[in-house]
């Protein structure tokens, strides 16, 4: 079901891509964060949540907001890439016990994501200038040409395509969590094998027992 639910509608993708670039750019200012992405367990439909880990600390950027909002895309993208990340008291190990949380593991293509994230801001600005105010012609107050208007509509449908492109090579693996102190060492081989194949990502780097 994931990373497909990243997918799901472009409203989910857009506030899904926008976390991920605000977690990127606190990440090029030399903050060394892991994404992990939190499914929500009812399904498609409905947006992962994203939070930044640094060993078993938690953040959490501000809400992302959809498509079709009235606020100032780009604006509101500048201001919570320059925001503080909040701090989330839950540890890491808290979250994954539910195996909803998955790990971004291609961090070369988070370029990508952002340039599209970035660019489909500006287009719905432009798209919310273009249907709000009217042009001046001929000292005549008038509505947007239907032109005009489309124009808008097929930047904003263009980003939006490089945006699920780029979203839909992103890798995750999930994540979990198993504290060898309660468990039969004679279960480590099956349990290590079963974390490879779901790809699983270790919290800390997992203790070999005799």
């Amino acid at each position: 079901m994931f990373p497909e639910q990243l997918l799901a509608t472009d409203d989910v993708m857009y506030r899904a891509a926008q976390a991920i670039t605000v977690i990127h750019a606190h990440r090029s200012q030399g903050h060394w964060l892991r994404v992990i992405a939190l499914a929500d367990p009812q399904g498609p439909g409905r947006a992962p949540a994203f939070i930044a880990a640094r060993g078993e600390r938690l953040y959490r950027p501000a809400a992302s907001i959809g498509l079709h909002t009235d606020l100032a895309h780009t604006q509101h993208l500048h201001t919570r890439c320059a925001s503080p990340l909040g701090s989330d008291p839950v540890t890491l190990r808290a979250l994954t016990g539910g195996g909803n949380a998955h790990e971004l593991e291609s961090h070369g293509l988070v370029d990508r994501v952002v340039t599209a994230s970035w660019g489909l801001a500006g287009a719905l600005d432009e798209q919310q200038q273009e249907q709000t105010r009217p042009a001046r012609s001929f000292r005549l107050w008038r509505a947007p040409t239907p032109h005009a208007v489309r124009e808008a509509q097929d930047r904003v449908d263009a980003w939006t395509e490089q945006l699920r492109a780029a979203m839909g090579d992103l890798n995750f693996r999930r994540v979990l969590f198993r504290s060898p102190a309660w468990t039969n060492p004679a279960h480590d081989a099956a349990f290590l094998a079963l974390a490879a194949d779901l790809r699983a990502a270790p919290i800390v780097p997992p203790l070999v027992r005799p």
